[in-house]
């Protein structure tokens, strides 16, 4: 084995140290020198890579049943990992798109979904450099909260088993330095569900024309980019959040305040915010709409409505085809832009918080949300 410089030891342990802060930074243009940039910056004609094929998710609630080939990895029944790398593919101006395509099998509600993103050293300096993923490895990836990432909901196919599959399409711009940097990146791909194998009592479950299948889902992903096109990308992104909000005794949360320091002195930054509500009792939070203010150090700086018209659309169910509500079955669930003005100085710290009024946040009733931050490097 190749022995590990000791600049190499001391970046890792730098790394891990700000990984157990949760303060991990992305920074999408590594500190060593680029390579080859000319070539880079020449590449033309349109660019798709398959990331996933085929890939099978399975019940959340069982044993493992996922095997692991091709270089995917499962952290769970429902989410999987590729290390990816589209250097010298793509221009990291680009216009990139993520196209994902959900597939029918033995579930029939509509679930939630995550694609994200996180920089091969970050696992690393997660991992402490022993990249063995054992269980004890997935399980650290998966608590792991700095990610940057979107949410989807899968359709309702109870509701119209005649459609096998439906497509989602991604704007991967504030990933597209991260996806063409000198360091590789990892893609994350989750399909919650279940399966209703002997549970033909539950709900649909007597009508689901796949009951029996052990699979929940299979998606399709592949990444696409126009190398012709130019697209102001920034230069800079920090995961902040990703996943369910908790209160610091566990329970669930409506608000989410995080503290975090950014390496570098930024201009045109903003905070993009994607929140999914779920609750599915009378009254409950997936059936509603929330206000959501946003505040940087202290001082609220934005405010959007989580409303979302779903309309006539039979993948959306019954209950919900014509009145607006926190999502909508089917759909990507929508990332809100908050604007930032002036610039953010090198190595300032401050203080992100959101807060969904009026909302509930009990036992019955939760947040996941994407929040991360994007800017331009001065």
């Amino acid at each position: 084995m190749k022995p590990i410089s000791i600049s190499t030891w001391l970046l890792a342990t730098t790394i891990a140290f700000s990984a157990c802060k949760q303060n991990l930074t992305e920074d999408l243009n590594t500190s060593l020198p680029v390579k080859n940039n000319t070539a880079a910056n020449a590449l033309t004609g349109n660019y798709s890579e398959d990331i996933f094929t085929s890939l099978d998710f399975y019940n959340g609630y069982a044993d493992p049943l996922y095997k692991e080939k091709d270089g995917i990895i499962y952290l769970d029944n429902t989410v999987a990992l590729k290390k990816i790398s589209l250097r010298n593919k793509v221009n990291p101006t680009a216009n990139i798109k993520g196209e994902l395509r959900i597939y029918q099998k033995g579930d029939g509600y509509d679930r939630d979904g995550q694609l994200f993103f996180i920089r091969d050293s970050v696992i690393k300096a997660i991992l402490n450099n022993n990249i063995s993923f054992d269980a004890a490895a997935k399980q650290k990836l998966l608590n792991f909260t700095p990610k940057t990432g979107y949410l989807y909901i899968t359709p309702f196919f109870f509701w119209y088993q005649s459609i096998q599959s439906v497509p989602y399409t991604f704007n991967l711009k504030d990933v597209a330095s991260l996806l063409t940097g000198e360091d590789s990146c990892w893609v994350g791909l989750s399909a919650w569900g279940v399966d209703w194998t002997g549970k033909k009592s539950e709900g649909h479950a007597y009508d689901w024309n796949l009951a029996g299948e052990k699979r929940t889902f299979t998606a399709d992903l592949k990444i696409t980019a126009d190398n012709s096109s130019s697209n102001p990308n920034p230069t800079y992104i920090q995961a902040v959040q990703f996943g369910t909000i908790k209160n610091t005794d566990g329970s669930n949360a409506r608000t989410f305040s995080q503290t975090i320091t950014v390496p570098y002195k930024l201009k045109n930054a903003r905070i993009i915010v994607i929140s999914q509500a779920w609750g599915a009792d009378f009254g409950g939070e997936e059936y509603n709409y929330r206000t959501h203010n946003v505040s940087w150090d202290g001082t609220k700086i934005g405010t959007f409505s989580s409303k979302e018209a779903c309309g006539p659309n039979t993948m959306r169910s019954e209950d919900i085809s014509s009145s607006p509500r926190n999502w909508c079955p089917s759909n990507i669930v929508t990332p809100h832009t908050i604007n930032i003005s002036g610039n953010i100085e090198a190595g300032s710290s401050h203080t992100v918080k959101l807060d969904i009024v009026n909302a509930k946040a009990d036992a019955k009733n939760y947040f996941k949300i994407s929040i991360y931050i994007a800017g331009e490097k001065i």
